[in-house]
């Protein structure tokens, strides 16, 4: 759906349970994002992929590398209810969902340039289909990568906000 200079993307299908898995399962990639996960997991988050992109028109974008086809891990869009800061699906929550882009790729992918890539693809393809009223990142106050993939798409710092689990994030906007 999605193509860069070195990436294809395009939304979940049910065979992408691994290569979420591979990065949910991996404790360094999940140190700012929130707990391990299983096969299972995985299984049950391309699903709610799935059905984010059916019911609102967009979600998580796979991400591959076009050079040798491997998949590298998710960059994508999340609805938030900022009222509780939950995800939810747009449907649901209704027009004053923010609107999160946010990217989780596998630690083999670090380092690259394929997180700020895609990031910035997913974000002109965002503004010009889903049109939100404002995009968002949700980012670790520690989570330094991310920071610098916020900076280098062209966000910036707002505020700090505190997510129906208790955690605090940053909240970046353009």
């Amino acid at each position: 759906m999605i193509e860069t200079e070195r990436l294809s993307l395009r939304p979940p299908v049910p065979e992408d349970a691994p290569t979420v898995a591979e990065a949910i399962a991996d404790a360094e990639v999940m140190r700012f994002i929130g707990e391990t996960g299983t096969i299972d997991d995985a299984v049950e988050r391309v699903e709610s992929a799935r059905r984010a992109w059916s019911e609102d028109g967009f979600g998580p974008f796979i991400v591959i590398r076009k050079s040798d086809r491997a998949p590298l891990g998710r960059v994508g869009l999340l609805a938030w209810d900022p009222a509780t800061w939950r995800i939810g699906l747009r449907s649901e929550i209704g027009e004053g969902s923010e609107i999160e882009l946010g990217w989780t790729l596998s630690r083999h992918a670090w380092g690259f340039g394929y997180a700020t890539e895609a990031a910035a693809a997913v974000r002109d393809w965002a503004l010009c289909e889903v049109r939100p009223a404002r995009l968002i990142s949700l980012i670790h106050a520690e989570n330094e990568r991310s920071m610098r993939v916020a900076t280098k798409i062209g966000e910036h710092f707002s505020h700090t906000i505190t997510t129906h689990r208790g955690m605090q994030a940053q909240l970046w906007t353009f």
